[in-house]
């Protein structure tokens, strides 16, 4: 399993146009809708588990919490 920053996938240009911020799988570009999984950390981060329904490809991505 491959862990990745969420942020790093999803470049703003045009939102009409963007996929709402979902990931791509990594391996084969397929958009994911939903997380198998989400957890907070004691570091302050979201951590999403996600599994791709095309190729089958696992991976997590991580986002951190701005502090108030």
């Amino acid at each position: 399993m491959t862990v990745q920053p969420a942020y790093l996938d999803f470049p703003i240009r045009n939102r009409a146009t963007e996929s709402f911020g979902r990931p791509k799988c990594p391996r084969c570009g397929s958009v994911l809708l939903m997380a198998e999984e989400s957890r907070f950390n004691v570091r302050g981060r979201i951590d999403h588990a996600w599994s791709c329904d095309e190729c089958g490809n696992e991976f997590v991505t991580s986002i951190r919490l701005l502090p108030r």
